[in-house]
């Protein structure tokens, strides 16, 4: 099997605010961008909860966004889908009481709304429609990709927005490469040609797999942007469970639709 190589991303680094932005996306006046471990942006146990939601704000400032716009999701390694607009905003971002539940990807074409998964070596999937601005987020795991959420999600965009495979541009964020991703063997049973063997161990290459997925939904390798970055190799940077277990600190993935400023005050 021939696996897709799409190109990789270009970059744009805020050194000193931990942020890193999707060049692609830019153009088509949407914001797509992945934090890196400076940001403290999980609730945990023993941790101050005024301080996580000051790290999630100083993420979304350096976003351009207001923590109150975005929408969280509860993440439950599966594979549903929910469409959420503007009376969504602010769901999950203060507390995980209010997240988005039972789901693990979200669309929307409402414009100023911040779509956001949080990671830890699963692979963060951002995908824009600039022909009917829409856009979509997905957290992808193993489970995740046992059920084929990525097909999914494209298909989703065929149904809510009537996208087309040639409308989109989809770029996957930092997460654990087929180098550090070791598995059990019974992997091979479901993921076949995506699970290598090295000496004893076996490696699953999870980007490899989303990629598939996106060339058989009719994904061309040259809409697509890979940052490259492995979260195992790179855990000086980025968070991973794998490396870390599970007093890991998450990071964020977030994509938005720019609000045209004529279009806001013409709103009021």
């Amino acid at each position: 099997m021939k696996k897709t190589k799409p190109k990789p991303a270009e970059l744009r680094k805020e050194p000193k605010r931990g942020c890193y932005f999707f060049k692609a996306f830019r153009k088509y006046k949407a914001v797509a961008c992945f934090s890196s471990r400076r940001f403290r942006i999980n609730f945990m146990p023993g941790t101050n909860h005024s301080v996580t939601v000051g790290h999630r704000r100083a993420f979304c400032r350096t976003a351009g966004m207001l923590l109150e716009n975005v929408v969280c999701l509860e993440q439950v390694h599966g594979a549903n889908i929910v469409r959420v607009g503007s009376s969504d905003k602010g769901k999950g971002a203060r507390s995980d009481d209010d997240v988005i539940k039972g789901t693990d990807a979200v669309l929307t074409d409402a414009k100023g709304v911040g779509l956001v998964v949080r990671t830890a070596d699963c692979a963060p999937l951002f995908i824009l429609d600039p022909r009917h601005q829409a856009i979509g987020m997905a957290h992808v795991g193993w489970r995740g990709a046992s059920e084929r959420l990525t097909s999914k999600v494209i298909q989703a965009f065929r149904r809510q927005f009537l996208s087309k495979p040639s409308d989109l541009i989809v770029a996957i964020g930092p997460t654990i490469r087929s180098c550090c991703y070791e598995v059990g063997p019974e992997f091979r049973d479901v993921f076949g040609p995506f699970i290598s063997k090295r000496e004893a161990s076996y490696y699953f290459d999870l980007t490899g797999w989303v990629l598939e997925e996106l060339r058989s939904e009719g994904i061309e390798r040259s809409q697509i942007r890979d940052c490259l970055f492995c979260t195992s190799c790179m855990n000086d940077e980025f968070p991973s469970y794998r490396k870390e277990g599970a007093t890991v600190r998450h990071m964020w993935s977030l994509l938005s639709l720019k609000v045209e400023r004529g279009k806001r005050h013409a709103s009021k």
